[in-house]
Order: structure tokens, then C-alpha cells, then sequence
């Protein structure tokens, strides 16, 4: 797997480098040349769309590896073509977080004068809590990566004309079911309407999720997705190594 992880940075490691030149460049134009208000949400605009673009490039790499007759050739599992792009794109996603923390700490600092720790208590929020916030969006990603990676074998597994919208037919049943399935498991209700909870009142209508919330302790849910993602990651490999055409 290090073989082939090795690979995919040396392949994209010029357009990561330029990608964070312009980063570095937009955000010291957006602190100089714009005014306060609008510095920041272009700032943050800025980070959301490098880290978009970071995961449209683990998908791709994903894609590469799993229809490149080359890459056939490597003597890796096939687990490694699933693992290699996570950890490409978990790599490149840490450093992009890294990158954003020490432009937070510099901008409280210096613009406005005040502690890390000091803005953060003044937020309401603490240290904690940012990170429960960051391991359930890091989560979050990677279920759904997984998802994606099976409706991509499962594309590459047809002709190229028709495969596309099998994969994304595919992608979408995925989705639905999955997310199906662990509301009737965890909340025992089997109706997607009884996901939600209706109340009239003088202001209108109210609607109330009763859904599984991760950030509850719902850890049954978390541990059924977990057995979901190893069932599928099973099933993608199945699918690279005997279905997939190159």
C-alpha cells in the first residue's frame, strides 16, 4: 500500500503544491486588500473550496488506480486501492486543517488581540467540542468516500456508456437504503415519515427530526456504520479484482 500511496502523491504533488501557493496567496490579498467582513468569508470560502477540490482529487486518484492497466501491475492487495486514496486524501484534509489553525491563531493573535483559548471559551464551545465536531465530520467523509469508491466499481464493472448513470443510480439506492436501514434499526421506526415529528403552532409549522444524532452518544449507530463500511469496502475490492474492466 505505501507502494502505491507513494505513487499517487508523486503524482499530484505539483498540482498540491500550487494549490496551496494560491491558498497561501488569496488568503494574504483577502487580509490586505478587503475589508474586514469580507476578508473572512472569502477566507473561509477560500479553505472550503481547497478542501473541495482535495476530495475531487482522492476521487479521481480512486478512479485512476482502479481502471489504470499499470496499476494493475504493482504488487498491492486490493484492499490498497481503497486505502491508499483514503489516506492520500486524510493526509492532504489534516494538512489543510493544520494550515487553517495556524492562520486562526495568527489572526486572533495579532488582529485581535486576544488568546486561543480565550476565543474559543468566549465562543461557548470548548476544546472538546471542536474536536467531537471534527472526528464526526472526518467520519462523515469517510462513509461517504466508501459509498462513493462502491459506486464507482460498481460504474467500472459496465461499459463505459452505460456505467456512469449505473454508478450514480447505484450511489443514490446506496444512500437511501443505508441511511433507511439505520433509522429502522436505531429509532425503530420503519416509515422515512416518522423520521419526523409535526407540530402546529401560532407561528406555523414546526418540524422536529427524530432521527439518530452521533453527537447524542447514538454509539450503536456509529458501530453499525462501521460494520456497513467493512461490508462495503469488501465489496469493492470484490468488484475491482473480478469485475472492473480496464
Amino acid at each position: 500500500m505505501m507502494t502505491l500511496l507513494k505513487y499517487d502523491f508523486r503524482r499530484n504533488w505539483n498540482t498540491l503544491l500550487a494549490g496551496l501557493v494560491i491558498l497561501i496567496i488569496a488568503q494574504v490579498a483577502f487580509s490586505v486588500f478587503m475589508s474586514e467582513i469580507a476578508g473572512i468569508v472569502l477566507g473561509i470560502m477560500g479553505y472550503v473550496g481547497v478542501g473541495v477540490a482535495i476530495y475531487v482529487k482522492m476521487i479521481k486518484t480512486y478512479t485512476s488506480n482502479i481502471r489504470s492497466y499499470n496499476r494493475r501491475l504493482l504488487p498491492v492487495t486490493g484492499l490498497s486501492h481503497v486505502l491508499s486514496p483514503l489516506i492520500f486524501g486524510a493526509i492532504c484534509g489534516l494538512g489543510l486543517v493544520i494550515i487553517f489553525t495556524i492562520h486562526a491563531y495568527i489572526y486572533i493573535s495579532m488582529k485581535l488581540r486576544m488568546n486561543m483559548i480565550t476565543h474559543i471559551d468566549l465562543s461557548g464551545l470548548h476544546v472538546s467540542d471542536y474536536l467531537r465536531l471534527l472526528l464526526f465530520s472526518a467520519w462523515v467523509i469517510v462513509f461517504m468516500t466508501v459509498i462513493i469508491f462502491l459506486s464507482i466499481s460498481i460504474a467500472g464493472s459496465f461499459r463505459w456508456r452505460t456505467g456512469p448513470w449505473i454508478g450514480i443510480v447505484a450511489f443514490l439506492v446506496l444512500v437511501n437504503v443505508i441511511g433507511w436501514l439505520e433509522n429502522m434499526m436505531m429509532t425503530g421506526r420503519f416509515s422515512p415519515v416518522e423520521m419526523f415529528r409535526y407540530t402546529e403552532n401560532n407561528t406555523g409549522i414546526s418540524i422536529t427530526g427524530n432521527g439518530v444524532l452521533w453527537s447524542d452518544g447514538m454509539w450503536g449507530s456509529t458501530i453499525f456504520e462501521v460494520i456497513v463500511a467493512v461490508i462495503l469496502v469488501w465489496a469493492t475490492i470484490y468488484l475491482n479484482n473480478k469485475k472492473v474492466e480496464v
